[in-house]
């Protein structure tokens, strides 16, 4: 029996498509009990079809500022195909584009999440990106931590009730992905692995079975541990792919470069207190944090 089969059919536990997820200043058992087990999870209907419009209208918009995707590790069976397109940059975007992604930076449904897998005082890691392209376009290998040794800037931790995550990533669909069309992969549970992953299951041509492709709607978001093993199957739908990518770490921790120093960007003064929160850089002691409704911002010694 496929792991595909396990996850989205045969084992009620797995599928979470019937759970409608509502968020609060933690999660409920069931996103607890998945997350630990899985290594992600798949939100649905995190963003409303307004939010979605505009955001994709947003890239619409601002289509001529479309690169490539220069992570162009796919498998070597699959060398050759369309590269992945990118969108960077959205945060400066002129207004009004800009606003619909600032607004996803201390979102409130967001907050009950990063609470429970970061603690308290979580911040954006670096600049969100979206990954698109059409038919055709190439895969990318998997990748992940997994648990074998212990690295400070991706792993996944549970103690005294509590789970703790290095970056955490949140993949917003904007964009269908139905089943077999490509996209978002995981190895779930791989963020528990003992070992690391070999190259030929990383290739996943020949392990298919326990390669699962995340089915979604658009608005649905999928959130991740960096240490799950995950990459990206070639883009088969007739449609085009539109996968927005946010990425969270502790407050302590700086896992990529950026423009997020110590030394904010001017138009970072225009965003909310909470906003700017997430860009803060690492630190702890007087840090600001976020309340539940997303605006109000405490600054304790430490949280």
């Amino acid at each position: 029996m496929s792991m595909k089969s396990l996850l989205g059919k045969n084992i009620g536990a797995f599928s979470i498509k019937n759970y409608l997820f509502t968020g609060g200043s933690s999660l409920n058992d069931t996103e607890k009990f998945l997350f630990d087990l899985q290594g992600f999870l798949k939100v649905p209907s995190f963003l409303s079809a307004t939010e979605v419009n505009a955001l994709n209208d947003a890239f619409d918009a601002n289509a001529d500022k479309r690169g490539e995707d220069g992570n162009r590790n796919a498998p070597k069976k699959m060398e050759g195909r369309q590269p992945r397109g990118m969108f960077t940059g959205m945060l400066e975007w002129e207004k009004p584009h800009c606003l619909p992604f600032r607004n996803l930076l201390a979102h409130k449904k967001i907050i009950s999440y990063l609470n429970t897998l970061h603690g308290r005082g979580w911040r954006m890691d670096h600049a969100p990106f979206m990954l698109t392209g059409g038919k055709g376009s190439e895969g990318l290998i998997m990748h992940g931590s997994t648990s074998r040794v212990f690295d400070g800037s991706q792993y996944y931790n549970y103690a005294n009730g509590q789970m703790r995550c290095g970056m955490i990533v949140c993949q917003f669909q904007l964009a269908d992905v139905n089943e077999g069309d490509g996209g978002l992969a995981v190895i779930p549970g791989s963020h528990k692995a003992n070992f690391s992953c070999p190259r030929e299951i990383a290739a996943w041509e020949d392990y298919k079975e326990v390669i699962y492709n995340i089915p979604c709607k658009a608005g649905d978001m999928v959130i991740f541990n960096e240490c799950t093993m995950h990459g990206t199957l070639p883009w088969t739908a007739e449609h085009e792919r539109r996968s927005l990518l946010y990425r969270y770490s502790p407050m302590y921790l700086h896992f990529a470069g950026g423009t997020y120093t110590s030394v904010q960007p001017e138009w970072v003064s225009e965003l909310t207190a909470a906003q700017q929160a997430v860009l803060e850089p690492p630190y702890i002691y007087n840090r600001p944090l976020i309340e539940d409704d997303g605006e109000t911002v405490i600054r304790p010694r430490r949280g």
